[in-house]
């Protein structure tokens, strides 16, 4: 008769106690390993040495011993939040049941630091846990020998380690909950947006011009992955380390040429000199995934950006920092961008405003009750013209060629 042995996970979310204990009764004495983590094997010591006693071991005595359940690890009453002043309150990134790292492996790593009260797990689907040291001296102690570095004893993986709020402290919501009330909402045209030299065009190309553009890039195989979307460069490829263009690469595609006399004769500043556009950046964004805050290099490109959406729609965000050296923007701006537009940027929003694509699936409008949900997929044609000498803008505190903040 074969023996066999059962390994499952209490946080386990696609294979339920049920179907594991009804596959068990099929085999004559089976054996139980249950941790609580979630569906994967787990690789801690008690599952190591329940193995070996499983493999080498033929009577199933010994197997049971070694194979109790872990015990429970306790669950907080409060959603531990992030403090900016040290507490004894330790929330630990990166290892948890559901990985193979016990909470008694956990307790005896940061005991190396001092007392450790308890370690708490908030959701076993998630490598995270909240260590409770005995005084605030020994959380700061380990906080500072275990943040951003990789524990042999749990396992190698990185760990991220900041103080915490008490875990048993149920903090009243505010009354603000909703994430999108935080957000800038988004005008739908330029005039309303206020941000000077930012003008959106419309429906700038037709359904079926946005379909060839579309087929001739995906048709391309030079496509490159970022860590959350997909770029592509013609004329000239942009170097992502120097924010410049200096290395020419494939050609320009045969619609660019049409693209760009059109836009010459819109009634939009600095349309007139998107005729010099000979850099051409494609980004493929999936839903949920923007570009962080920045201005286009001033000294490696022209005094006219154009970016023209296509398959899906997002909203741009521009926001200007001034009076210090404060994080938090003076002004906020947005404008939404549907499928087909064609955004230009010059003089003030291209060279002093930041603009950024937020990374999220959907989007707060002026006057609107309900978010929009962008589409699955969106592709940006970005249009520059790079820059021979330096900059001569009117922005000098953040321009790169006079030493400013670009």
């Amino acid at each position: 008769t074969a023996r066999s042995m059962h390994v499952h996970g209490d946080a386990d979310r696609m294979v339920s106690t049920a179907r594991m204990e009804a596959l068990a009764s099929s085999f004559t004495s089976p054996s139980f390993f249950r941790h609580a983590g979630g569906h994967g094997v787990p690789f801690s010591k008690e599952f190591r040495d329940a193995l070996k006693a499983f493999v080498f071991d033929d009577t199933d005595t010994a197997v049971s011993a070694k194979c109790d359940p872990l015990p429970p690890a306790s669950v907080p009453v409060g959603k531990p939040r992030h403090s900016l002043t040290p507490t004894r309150f330790l929330f630990v990134n990166g290892v948890g049941p559901c990985v193979g790292v016990s909470t008694e492996r956990v307790a005896e790593c940061f005991g190396e630091f001092g007392h450790v009260d308890r370690v708490d797990v908030f959701d076993p689907s998630m490598a995270r846990c909240v260590v409770t040291m005995r005084t605030l001296e020994d959380a700061e102690r380990a906080q500072a020998a275990t943040h951003e570095t990789c524990r042999p004893d749990l396992g190698d993986r990185r760990l991220w380690v900041q103080f915490s709020s008490d875990p048993d402290t149920v903090e009243e919501e505010p009354e603000v909950a909703k994430q999108e009330e935080l957000w800038c909402a988004a005008v739908r045209d330029s005039a309303a947006l206020g941000v000077p030299g930012a003008t959106l065009i419309e429906d700038f190309v037709t359904e079926r011009e946005e379909l060839e553009m579309l087929a001739c890039v995906d048709g391309d195989e030079r496509w490159q992955r970022l860590a959350k979307r997909k770029v592509l460069h013609y004329g000239y490829a942009f170097d992502y380390g120097t924010r410049d263009a200096n290395e020419p690469t494939k050609p320009m595609p045969a619609f660019v040429n049409e693209i760009l006399t059109r836009a010459s004769a819109l009634n939009a500043l600095g349309a007139g000199e998107c005729l010099d556009c000979d850099q051409l950046t494609v980004n493929e964004y999936v839903c949920g995934v923007g570009i962080a805050p920045h201005v286009d290099t001033h000294s490696a490109f022209g005094a006219t950006i154009m970016s023209l959406s296509l398959a899906g729609r997002a909203v741009m965000e521009f926001r200007l920092h001034e009076g210090g050296d404060s994080n938090e923007p003076s002004e906020r701006r947005a404008i939404l961008m549907p499928p087909r537009s064609l955004l230009v940027l010059h003089g003030e929003a291209r060279y002093r405003w930041l603009h950024y694509i937020p990374h999220r699936k959907r989007d707060a409008l002026v006057g609107e009750d309900e978010c929009e949900t962008r589409e699955e997929r969106r592709v940006s044609f970005t249009f520059r013209s790079r820059r021979e000498g330096a900059c001569a803008c009117e922005w000098p505190e953040a321009c790169d060629s006079r030493a400013g903040a670009a």
